[in-house]
């Protein structure tokens, strides 16, 4: 049965060499670019996200993020963790470093799971997200990203249950998620709908997009 922190945390636990083979490959690949994942999500890291949840391409498909219906502030970070019941966040980390000294760690992206069920996806009620910061756009870090979230939740807080995903067509995302071995669930991809955009010159706040909604497929846990 999944089960999800719903809390601050004091420090971030990173994730460990014991994913799945895909899972292991993938955190191998980005310790060799000098990232770390981690899962967990302090005050600290939430104020970072909260930042971080500002810049354009974020804005552009995920307009909650830098509110209170998410990450705005610290308050409504902390309510979010607890819906419905519970959220895993995952951090993208790289090092901070001065004349050969570790200082820290800066936030380079950020993710999360927790169940949430859909109709369109009954086999998959585990939700995700991915975001990456803009210095970390270009860097070929992103389905790597993507595969140490959902390995870890696999692996450590919903073994038995499906984990699935919704975005835009029109999201460069999207080609990532099929990349990484998320497979299109829905026939919704075929209908046009309007969502919302920071395009100042789109009439009214909106495009057209075709809504997506996808799912991983559980026989690639292995």
């Amino acid at each position: 049965m999944a089960s999800f922190p719903n809390a601050y945390i004091e420090q971030t636990q990173p994730l460990e060499p014991n994913l799945d083979t895909f899972g292991n490959a993938a955190l191998d690949r980005l310790h060799a670019k000098g990232y770390e994942v981690t899962t967990g999500l302090t005050r600290y890291y939430a104020g970072a996200i909260s930042i971080m949840a500002q810049q354009p391409h974020i804005g552009e498909y995920c307009p909650k993020d830098p509110t209170v219906a998410r990450f705005g502030t610290e308050q409504s970070t902390e309510r979010w963790l607890q819906k419905g019941g519970g959220r895993a966040t995952f951090l993208l980390l790289s090092q901070v470093i001065d004349k050969e000294d570790i200082l820290g760690h800066k936030l380079q992206g950020y993710g999360w799971t927790g169940y949430e069920p859909n109709e369109t996806l009954p086999q998959h009620p585990i939700t995700s997200a991915y975001r990456l910061g803009a210095s970390a756009l270009g860097k070929h870090v992103a389905g790597d990203f993507i595969q140490t979230v959902v390995s870890g939740t696999h692996k450590l807080y919903a073994p038995n249950d499906g984990i699935g995903l919704e975005t835009w067509q029109s999201n460069h995302a999207a080609g990532l998620y099929l990349k990484v071995g998320f497979v299109i669930q829905s026939q919704t991809h075929q209908i046009i709908e309007r969502r919302p955009t920071i395009d100042p010159k789109a009439p009214d706040g909106s495009v057209e997009d075709t809504r997506l909604y996808m799912a991983y497929p559980n026989e690639l846990f292995t």
